[in-house]
């Protein structure tokens, strides 16, 4: 590269051109320089030095670069701030806050910058392919301020050795160690210095053990610490929440609609702890139906701006594992004063509907209220009524029959709207009494689960045209079409398996994925296929302005249900009460900084779910190394085929040099894996008998062989 500068140096010199900024630019990516340095890099002979020095001067001028008292040359150009996502080797994409713009970081360009890094930017030119190119000038900030990990001692240094993908193989030294250190622990550690010219490594100081290497807690606790998901809540909201009374107190409950006499009840999980909703329904003599559904109301208690309210706003969500919580309120509130426990009074906003006999909305409106829920039930013992398998309690008899029917009500106008519906169930974790995986079981989806379903969606969306109308700022729940390049994937996947599907991307409805998936519902491969489907479409997200939801198929939407665990649906909630106030909501941040936070909390949380479920997964795993199992093949790649072994719900890769001694050839248009010599053909659906190989916990990772290898 510096011989091409040179070269190029001396073109423009003798042509007398302006010296490009691009250039000066390459030179300093990683720091200034003097211009006797600029001048030695480049080579500049004495007789050029003058016209170079010119030209440089020139370049002051233009306000392309400044040059200090003491000849240091820096770059004056449009930066950009950015967030970075990085490689496991280095380099990676800088994502323009202001414009979303994806900009490509080559390893040289990176400036020691990690994974999730606030990075300057500026541009570099345009690659082969049209892709902007960048070079980061500054770290702004670091997302990364703890690392946990082993320790190992080589010499006389400590190192910790992490698992974090993102740290890009830079050393981890740990310094002022003054304890004894146990190498089977895992420990805490606090970022004292980051990689930089002169220290291409991290220097660490030590904060605590976690406990022992390979325990699920300190799994848990690690993945946690490491994405800076914040753990203990401020003293001023801890001091505050003491304060709270336990009970809702007559002044709570002053200018309330009083629905206490109303027998709401609550239906949830088993294992659910926080009960953000209730319901009630009526039928009407002439077919119609009055659906009431109350959510607790938590910005009665998170006041705007306080301690508590940053706290909420930083964790955005609450975080479920299958065997620990980090809830977004503290627990008083989020299993006491906000929950809607059954035979105490509790605050709401209740959104009431009135129902067609077809589910159609023809009135709501929105209110704050009080209420008393008759029953907590769970979806099995609320399906168990709903089967006429046992008979529920004489007083909401009424109410159960009348959610049911409205519950029926609402599916007609799903079906009209032409509503994706999935059948795919997510696996349920049983552990034994030493907490360890006992076995994976399919979460069925009862009527019981739908009917709250379809309550919770009806009150969304009524809440969304109830802020449309009154023309009040908030933050919808948008999912757009699937985009060009997802489309023409899916298209090219259901091609290679014979599905007839002659939507065009363009002009694709939400009724023509529904009439997809209603296609493939007697398959073998059923569930296979539709994850493929699930997958080409585009991940929901939060924003101010409005582009509906392609797969509910709703106009306008949002969330409204669940402000104990979504900080979204609290922001929603304050809208409504200064609607009701006749006043504006005036937004903690400009709306768009609050809609980034909400979705980079939502994608952290399920990030970190979907980790600890690989690790359980893992886990569970490990007990069936060497034993086989039946398998589906739901993926094809160069370097293998993905499987999911049906009877333990997990997935695992046969890599393709164990899939015998033939060369397979990758056919990427029939998403299948050709052997060369035989012919033979592993595709998509395939059933096949593999045996699990190797489990890594390190990468999470389960490597499966084809069958037989171990008898």
């Amino acid at each position: 590269m510096i011989h091409f500068l040179k070269t190029f140096l001396k073109k423009i010199m003798i042509n007398n051109l302006p010296l490009p900024v691009d250039v000066i630019a390459i030179l300093l990516k990683h720091k200034t320089l003097s211009i006797s340095e600029l001048i030695y890099h480049l080579a500049i002979d004495k007789d050029e030095e003058a016209q170079f020095k010119k030209m440089l001067k020139k370049m002051v001028s233009h306000n392309e670069i400044k040059i200090s008292a003491d000849n240091i040359v820096s770059l004056i150009r449009s930066s950009r701030l950015c967030v970075f996502k990085a490689n496991k080797d280095g380099g990676g994409i800088a994502a323009d806050v202001a414009t979303k713009e994806n900009i490509i970081i080559k390893k040289e360009s990176d400036h020691y910058a990690i994974d999730g890094d606030e990075v300057m930017v500026i541009n570099d030119g345009i690659d082969k392919n049209g892709s902007q190119l960048g070079v980061i000038t500054e770290v702004i900030k670091h997302k990364i301020t703890h690392l946990v990990g082993r320790v190992e001692q080589y010499k006389d240094k400590y190192y910790l050795i992490s698992n974090n993908d993102h740290l890009l193989h830079y050393p981890v030294i740990i310094i002022g160690v003054n304890q004894v250190l146990n190498f089977g622990e895992v420990y805490k550690t606090r970022v004292v210095s980051y990689p930089m010219d002169k220290q291409s490594y991290f220097k660490v100081e030590m904060i605590n053990t976690l406990g022992e290497d390979g325990d699920d807690k300190v799994f848990i606790e690690q993945v946690l610490i490491e994405s800076n998901v914040p753990l203990e809540f401020s003293s001023e909201t801890l001091n505050y929440v003491a304060d709270l009374a336990d009970e809702v107190s007559e002044d709570d409950m002053d200018g309330r609609q009083d629905l206490r006499q109303l027998p709401f009840i609550t239906i949830d999980g088993e294992d659910a702890r926080d009960f953000d909703d209730a319901v009630y329904c009526e039928a009407n003599p002439d077919g119609s139906f009055s659906l009431s559904v109350a959510i607790a109301d938590v910005a009665h208690y998170v006041k705007h701006g306080s301690a508590l309210d940053i706290d909420a706003f930083d964790r955005g969500t609450s975080i479920y594992f299958p065997r620990r919580v980090i809830p977004m309120l503290p627990e008083k509130l989020s299993n006491g004063l906000c929950s809607l426990n059954p035979n105490v009074s509790r605050l709401v906003m209740v959104c009431h509907m009135d129902i067609s006999a077809d589910g159609d909305m023809l009135h709501y409106e929105v209110a704050n209220a009080v209420i008393y829920s008759h029953h907590r039930l769970t979806y099995d013992t609320a399906q168990l009524y709903i089967d006429g398998v046992e008979e529920a309690p004489s007083d909401i008899i009424p109410n159960m029959s009348a959610l049911y029917l409205v519950y029926k009500a609402l599916l007609k106008s799903r079906a009209k709207r032409g509503a994706v519906e999935f059948e795919s169930s997510e696996p349920y974790f049983q552990f034994d009494e030493n907490g360890a995986v006992e076995k994976l079981v399919p979460r069925s989806r009862k009527e019981a689960h739908k009917l709250i379903e379809e309550c919770m969606l009806a009150a969304n969306v009524s809440v969304a045209n109830f802020l449309n109308e009154h023309n009040h700022v908030t933050l919808y729940r948008n999912h757009d079409r699937p985009s060009e390049k997802k489309f023409t994937a899916l298209k090219g996947y259901l091609d290679s398996l014979a599905i007839k599907f002659d939507a065009k991307q363009e002009t694709v409805i939400t009724k023509d994925y529904q009439r997809l998936v209603d296609s493939i519902r007697k398959r073998t491969d059923a569930p296979i296929v539709e994850q493929n489907i699930l997958r080409s479409m585009q991940l929901a997200e939060y924003a101010s302005d409005n582009i509906g939801h392609f797969g509910l198929a709703y106009e306008r939407y949002l969330h409204f249900t669940s402000p104990i665990r979504r900080y979204p649906d609290l922001l929603v909630h304050r809208a409504c009460k200064a609607v009701l106030a006749e006043k504006r909501y005036s937004y903690l941040r400009s709306i768009a900084d609050m809609a980034e936070q909400v979705c980079l909390c939502e994608r952290r949380a399920e990030n970190l779910s979907r980790k600890v479920d690989s690790y359980y997964k893992c886990r569970f795993a490990q007990k069936h190394v060497h034993d086989e199992f039946e398998g589906v093949i739901t993926s094809v790649v160069s370097f293998g085929i993905f499987v999911t072994i049906p009877s333990l719900m997990i997935d695992g890769l046969v890599h393709v040099t164990e899939l015998g001694s033939d060369y397979f050839i990758f056919d990427e248009v029939h998403h299948a894996l050709i052997g060369k010599s035989s012919g033979f053909k592993y595709s998509i659906g395939d059933i096949i008998k593999v045996a699990i190989a190797n489990v890594d916990m390190d990468k999470l990772f389960i490597d499966l062989e084809l069958a037989n290898t171990y008898k």
